[in-house]
């Protein structure tokens, strides 16, 4: 009995370190051999501790017991006949080939990659760009059960491509629309370098920095006023699919200490307000100024309002606007509510925009490098939308934007203006206001409360 199960388990060890196997073979070896190991160990204990020993053989009379042992020739036949299926997921890597990313998903089916290549709707696998996930299901040998991948996400309802082998054995493939999962996300931290340094440390997206820069585009320079200890704390959305994040959404709530003074804001969407909603302060004041003071992202003043020394003529002269330098491209965003009244060439302004707003009210911005989408008389603008790109077209000697505000055709400082703000809610709109901002809140109070628990 003996020679027969050593010379088993040297068959199968001998099979599990045979690299021309098929690795659901060497898999299901090594089980095999594991098992068959550990009853071995166990045969040997077995003479080992065997109790009742005679006392003839405790001197040297040997003594046969019998033993009974598993049928393992019959446990290694069912593994064999029963059927497995492995999970493999890879990140698309750039430059690789449909076979390429078949073969690291350890998919060994001729058929199935030729299907991909020839089926439309599967074919659409092949588009996918570097770093997109992809999963597949496959059999002991190789042959593809299921594949799947998120084709597009971010909108509302992103795609799914699934490739899947039917029950007689053909391949199908269909889309899938994956529903968005909306989380709230949470960051606090303190200005330690510059503005744009924190975000980073503190895993702020660029995209939500954007946000939080024309939120309070209108009360602070986050170039030049931002200091050494100013902090901040924010909830903004993160927007998922399948567990995985696919982009950032609104920010909702963010609280800002600058030089000691707090700025406030959460978004709301007032029932009896502009349905996309608004920014108000905790306390339901609408921060909506009736125009923003600094139109583009990520700039600086380079000549203010006021007299100075033209850079063409060389003579003393008004300057009617302020110019706000920034890299060529830099967006720029219509300052308030109002209409297009013209988009062009006009002179020393190079590419201008001027815009219409109520309370007779004009905005020019000139030296653009080019017009925002949909730009031309008569377009409607809303506060915050694209409207043209920085540039140096005109009369100037640097990439900037000079932007100018007049009421009644008369020039006037942004920087100096003291414009109306939106009225603040109230009542039952206030009401309604606490109702939703209750748990952002609560949520910024307990960052503020560990904030104040790091410093001590």
């Amino acid at each position: 009995m003996w020679p027969k199960l050593r010379d088993f388990f040297a068959r199968e060890l001998l099979t599990l370190i045979d690299p021309t196997q098929p690795k659901h073979r060497r898999r299901k070896v090594q089980i095999v051999a594991t098992v068959g190991s550990a009853l071995t160990l166990g045969m040997v204990t077995a003479f080992g501790v065997a109790p009742m020993v005679p006392d003839s053989a405790r001197n040297g009379a040997s003594v046969t017991l019998p033993l009974t042992f598993p049928d393992l020739a019959h446990q290694i036949q069912q593994l064999d006949a029963q059927s497995q299926t492995f999970i493999h997921q890879v990140a698309l890597r750039r430059g690789e080939t449909l076979g390429d990313m078949l073969s690291r998903l350890s998919i060994q089916d001729p058929a199935a990659e030729k299907f991909i290549r020839e089926n439309a709707v599967a074919r659409r696998l092949i588009g996918v760009p570097a770093g997109q996930v992809v999963q597949a299901e496959t059999d002991d040998d190789g042959k593809l059960v299921t594949l799947s991948t998120v084709l597009s996400s971010g909108s509302a309802a992103a795609q799914q491509l699934v490739i899947e082998r039917r029950d007689d054995g053909r391949l199908r493939a269909r889309m899938e629309q994956l529903a968005n999962d909306t989380e709230w996300a949470m960051r606090s931290g303190a200005i330690a370098e510059n503005f744009f340094t924190a975000m980073d440390d503190a895993g702020v997206p660029d995209a939500v920095v954007a946000q939080m820069v024309n939120i309070f585009s209108g009360v602070i320079n986050f170039q030049r006023d931002v200091r050494r200890g100013d902090r901040f704390r924010l909830v903004y959305e993160v927007v998922k699919q399948q567990d995985r994040t696919v982009r950032t959404g609104r920010v909702l709530a963010i609280e800002f200490i600058n030089q000691g003074k707090t700025h406030q804001a959460i978004w709301y969407a007032d029932p009896q307000g502009s349905p996309e909603g608004a920014y108000y302060g905790f306390d339901g004041r609408n921060l909506k100024q009736a125009f923003l003071r600094t139109p583009v992202e990520f700039s600086r003043i380079s000549s203010a309002f006021g007299g100075r020394e033209h850079p063409f003529a060389h003579k003393w002269k008004k300057h009617e606007g302020v110019d706000l330098a920034a890299p060529v491209g830099t967006r720029v965003f219509a300052a308030g509510d109002g209409v297009v009244k013209f988009v062009g060439t006009q002179n020393g302004y190079g590419n201008l925009v001027e815009i219409e707003h109520a309370g007779n009210y004009q905005t020019r911005y000139a030296h653009l490098s080019g017009f925002g989408q949909g730009m031309k008389p008569g377009t409607r603008v809303t506060q915050g939308q694209v409207i043209g790109f920085v540039g140096q077209t005109g009369w100037a000697t640097g990439p900037h934007l000079h932007y100018e505000l007049r009421l009644n055709g008369v020039p006037r400082n942004p920087f100096s203006t003291d414009l109306a703000a939106v009225a603040p809610l109230s009542g039952n709109r206030l009401k309604l206001f606490d109702m939703y901002a209750e748990n952002l809140l609560k949520r910024i109070d307990l960052m503020r409360t560990v904030q104040v628990a790091e410093r001590d």
